[in-house]
């Protein structure tokens, strides 16, 4: 009897152990497979860069080289969800953005490399010396792609960080990919949003027994039957095409038991689209775990950004600038001062959405929300106080005790100046609700927006390429999927209005704090959520009316009116938008309006 109910108990354990191993070797293949499928896509990239492109660059042949290039980045981009994951310093040298980096810290200028430098070089009439540099070029692609060959030998990659990687690599199409943000001569966004998903599709048919998910299918069948870029519905393709290739990359991570990892996005770890609620992790764009955001720190915030308390005038609170029904801008031209009469040396910007970015001020001058509070308060202009004898007050008020022991534990409810600056940017943080018309029509609710509106959100993203700068979801100058950097441009805004006396206006921008010549008249790309609610415009008021902003873009900026920059980023060529087609996007534009 014993013997048969051994037997029996060690058949069911074998049952159950083959069982097991079946279901490993059929629905989760490791991560060493993908990883091997990755190494032959690189050496295919490889192989045209070295047999196709190389060769037609050496003879200077246009056509064979434009050629080359294109099926590079194709290649590329079949891989990119592996190398901007796995190696997100090489992604920036093979494909960054074609500006100098400054590392203020090293006191160094890199130079711009790889695919956009060369499409610059290829789509602008190359010459002679063109071709020089273009073969220059290719020759750091080379290396920089053995470098990789190198390094991932050694690497051993996790089932968790590949669907991470490939659920990074759709939200990189959403806000990058299909703007033509990385191919703005050849214009071969749609293609290579084809190309990216491919890449994703061989990911995700490794783990569902090599059948390419429907979703993804569907996504590259309508890049193929759509391919005017500047006609592309992005809107219908993000909301029927990419956001369902997200949710089945989801679905299939918990369907395979893969836990989600820590990722380095600013957006939460299972975030399955840039535009469900609670996309973003606010405790992501903060130092460490002491200044995670609270309920309690945010109440606290609030009542001091009313409070005058912070002022030594007691005249003056955070509020008298930042008024909330003006999204937290002032309307005027520029700031009022202290000093009765006079202004501050820029306009006021808006503080929703401001905590989604990881600089502050128009020069960027401030890491944090916390040291912008600091600045504010003890500006002699500004608010010409001192947080130190403001915690004095409080403490001696002893008004806000108990708001300060439920916001800081440790604090037997007394201010100091820290806490004041924490309390303050939590409460900026805060003001991130992205309940807008926009994004309810973005979570299903189809009824928010009409034809117009929707014309000018693919303009948008397309042909005006305002979201080469403003980047989806936030629409400031923290590009996705990351949103770890928030950029700086060099536009040429003028001194006027007055289109007759174009003169690039005196304010030197990030220059004043760092003399290099790349950050003449260089600022911060702000969020155009609320604009409606935020004339006027720039960083120095010189526009009233979004029709000029549009009009001033549609130019060239500060090039296209006539003003001589030797480093505009913007580019300088027409728009060629039409007055109905700048009208859509300004409808566009007040859907971005809070409710």
């Amino acid at each position: 009897m014993f013997e048969r109910y051994r037997i029996c108990i060690t058949s069911l354990i074998l049952i159950h152990v083959f069982i097991f191993c079946m279901y490993c070797k059929s629905t989760r293949p490791t991560a060493i497979e993908v990883k091997r499928s990755f190494d032959e896509d690189l050496a295919l990239l490889q192989s045209v860069i070295d047999k196709k492109l190389l060769p037609s660059v050496r003879h200077s042949d246009e056509k064979a080289a434009k050629t080359a290039f294109l099926e590079a980045r194709k290649q590329y981009k079949t891989i990119e969800y592996y190398i901007e994951y796995f190696f997100p310093a090489t992604a920036v040298m093979l494909n960054g953005a074609p500006v100098d980096e400054i590392e203020l810290g090293e006191n160094m200028v890199e130079n711009p490399t790889g695919f956009q430098v060369m499409e610059e070089i290829l789509y602008s009439d190359p010459s002679a010396a063109g071709y020089t540099d273009l073969l220059n070029e290719v020759k750091k692609m080379q290396l920089n792609l053995k470098r990789i060959v190198r390094f991932n030998e050694q690497y051993e990659i996790t089932d968790a960080q590949l669907f991470d990687a490939i659920r990074l690599e759709v939200f990189r199409i959403t806000g990058l990919g299909i703007t033509g943000f990385d191919t703005p001569s050849a214009l071969q966004s749609l293609p290579e949003a084809a190309a990216a998903l491919s890449g994703i599709a061989k990911v995700l048919a490794a783990y569902e027994q090599d059948e390419v998910p429907a979703s993804v299918s569907k996504a590259i069948a309508y890049l193929e039957r759509h391919t005017d870029f500047d006609g592309f519905d992005r809107l219908e393709f993000i909301t029927e095409y990419l956001d369902p290739v997200s949710l089945h990359i989801d679905q299939a991570r918990k369907k395979h038991r893969i836990s989600a990892t820590a990722s380095g996005s600013a957006l939460r770890d299972n975030t399955i689209s840039l535009f469900q609620v609670n996309a973003f992790n606010l405790n992501k764009f903060v130092s460490n775990s002491t200044e995670f955001i609270s309920r309690e720190k945010v109440v606290l915030g609030k009542a001091l950004f009313h409070d005058p308390v912070l002022s030594n005038s007691h005249d003056r609170s955070c509020a008298s600038c930042h008024h909330p029904s003006k999204a937290f801008s002032d309307g005027l031209t520029k700031a009022a001062a202290v000093t009765k009469g006079t202004s501050l040396l820029r306009n006021t910007p808006t503080l929703n959405y401001a905590g989604l970015q990881r600089a502050f001020f128009y020069d960027l001058k401030a890491g944090s929300l916390e040291d912008q509070a600091l600045d504010v308060v003890h500006h002699k202009e500004e608010m010409n106080g001192s947080l130190e004898q403001a915690s004095r007050r409080i403490n001696s008020a002893g008004t806000y005790r108990a708001l300060f022991m439920a916001a800081f534990h440790d604090s037997q409810g007394k201010a100091d100046a820290w806490r004041i600056q924490h309390a303050l940017a939590s409460y900026i943080r805060s003001l991130a609700p992205f309940n807008s018309r926009f994004d309810l029509y973005m979570r299903s609710d189809k009824s928010k927006l009409n034809a117009e509106e929707k014309r000018g959100f693919n303009l948008f993203m397309g042909k005006a390429k305002c979201a080469t700068c403003h980047f989806t979801p936030v629409f400031n100058g923290t590009p996705p999927p990351l949103f770890n950097k928030s950029e700086a441009e060099v536009l040429g805004v003028p001194a006027t209005p007055d289109p007759g006396m174009p003169e690039i206006d005196r304010d030197a921008g990030r220059y004043s704090l760092y003399h290099y010549p790349q950050y003449k008249h260089a600022f911060k790309t702000p969020t155009v959520r609320n604009i409606t609610k935020t004339a006027p415009y720039m960083h120095n008021g010189v526009y009233q009316t979004l029709e000029e902003v549009l009009d001033f873009y549609n130019k060239g900026g500060g090039s296209g009116i006539g003003i001589k920059t030797d480093n505009q980023t913007l580019s300088g060529d027409k728009l060629n938008l039409t007055k109905q087609e700048m009208a859509a996007i300004i409808a566009f534009l007040g859907t971005l309006e809070d409710q």
